[in-house]
């Protein structure tokens, strides 16, 4: 997929072209949807989050400016909308945010699909994406569009709105969090004490 050509895109969308707008969203709808689904893996949430973006990116799209990175953009609209409904969230709302359904995770579309291999990694994935819920909102931000969204430090920086060197060390610093919690929540208890 070639993304040369997006800033030509938002600059047709600024024009009121509807099919460019349309190839915008086809083309980002999915990572988008991703990176919320990260911070809350309840579906119905995640799929308003996303068209709450779209919508969003298509009302404000004359903000835009042709010289910066458009999906660079369209994640800070993201990261703002998800950051809004932590708070919400906080406040006392409460929004359904289980587990990843297993499947999500195991297909029999592999020929070595194995089932309890399977099992053992949607567990792990399970874990740590708990895990990642406990970081902070600036770091588990960091951590979800590195990892996830594999989105790079100048990008992260742009999204986040922070310099370049302090992207670094919010990865940083949110790696070490989220390894420590890690193996404070699962490493083996030593079962010989009493």
């Amino acid at each position: 997929m070639n993304f040369d050509d997006d800033s030509e895109l938002a600059g047709k969308v600024q024009q009121g072209d509807r099919n460019a707008f349309e190839t915008l969203l086809t083309r980002y709808e999915r990572p988008i949807h991703a990176f919320t689904f990260h911070f809350f893996r309840d579906p119905a949430l995640c799929q308003d989050l996303t068209q709450e973006t779209f919508l969003r990116a298509w009302r404000f799209i004359g903000s835009f400016r042709l010289d910066e990175k458009f999906s660079t953009w369209l994640y800070s609209i993201a990261k703002n909308l998800c950051i809004d409904e932590i708070r919400r969230i906080q406040k006392g709302t409460t929004v359904d945010i289980e587990t990843v359904d297993p499947e999500l995770f195991a297909t029999d579309s592999d020929a070595g699909w194995d089932p309890l291999r399977a099992t053992v990694l949607a567990q792990e994935g399970d874990a740590l994406r708990r895990v990642v819920d406990r970081l902070p909102e600036k770091y588990r931000t960091c951590i979800i569009l590195f990892y996830f969204n594999e989105l790079t430090y100048e990008e992260i920086s742009a999204v986040m709105k922070v310099s370049l060197s302090n992207t670094k060390i919010l990865l940083f610093r949110g790696k070490k969090m989220l390894l420590d919690l890690y193996h404070r929540e699962f490493s083996p208890r030593d079962v010989t004490r009493g």
